[in-house]
């Protein structure tokens, strides 16, 4: 399951997922934009249009994908809202919608689909952060708040279900070109690109089950 999968970072996660083999289901907020990726990664990829800043929305999500898809193995929880106001003149509305989205959605997604993995005492949820997590940036209060947020839930999370072979993996990419990827794979301007996030959740998903990367750090090598 990549969350927020129907754009970005996500088609892109969800794409490479379904190139190594998997059955992905990815969700958005929009059907028509929601389907048309989904026909586009390819024959196994099922579309689910969720909110996740509701707990109904997340739960009627979870029995959905349940019945179609099974018990999911590996969660991606990618969805995310980016809105740029100063702390003074953002409106509770902007605070809400980037907190409920980023750190609550979060929340409510893992927590529908984590009874699958403790009975199957086996997955992988991965959490797409930033490097906003780590660092606060001017007029990026929200944001800053949801993903420092999510490092603490995910540190928090990783201690609960770790006895259960469970995995809990945080990326933080510092800024990602999402067009299409068509730079140069080495030398000078080298910015990081979604294709390499999604490369990297395929590598991590596939590491032995003893093997456990918390916290990484992704940059591009040379964006000057």
């Amino acid at each position: 399951m990549v969350t927020g999968g129907s754009r970005g970072i996500g088609t892109y996660i969800a794409s490479a997922l379904h190139a190594s083999g998997a059955t992905v289901g990815i969700t958005g907020r929009h059907e028509g934009t929601l389907a048309a990726a989904a026909k586009a990664i390819g024959e196994r990829c099922r579309s689910f249009v969720c909110d996740q800043r509701h707990a109904d929305a997340v739960g009627e999500l979870a029995a959905a994908v349940h019945a179609e898809l099974g018990t999911v193995d590996i969660l991606v929880n990618n969805a995310a809202a980016l809105k740029s106001d100063p702390v003074g003149s953002m409106s509770l509305e902007t605070w809400n919608e980037v907190i409920e989205t980023n750190l609550t959605g979060v929340f409510l997604t893992t927590r529908a689909f984590l009874p699958g993995m403790l009975e199957k005492n086996r997955g992988d949820i991965f959490m797409i952060s930033s490097m906003s997590g780590k660092k606060g940036d001017p007029g990026a209060a929200a944001y800053a708040a949801s993903k420092f947020g999510v490092q603490g839930f995910s540190q928090a999370l990783m201690h609960d279900v770790r006895r259960n072979n469970i995995r809990v993996m945080v990326l933080n990419p510092s800024s990602v070109n999402s067009a299409p990827d068509k730079g140069p794979k080495d030398g000078p301007g080298l910015h990081l690109h979604a294709a390499d996030i999604a490369s990297t959740v395929v590598h991590l998903a596939g590491l032995p089950g003893r093997t456990l990367i918390r916290d990484m750090d992704i940059w591009g090598t040379n964006p000057y």
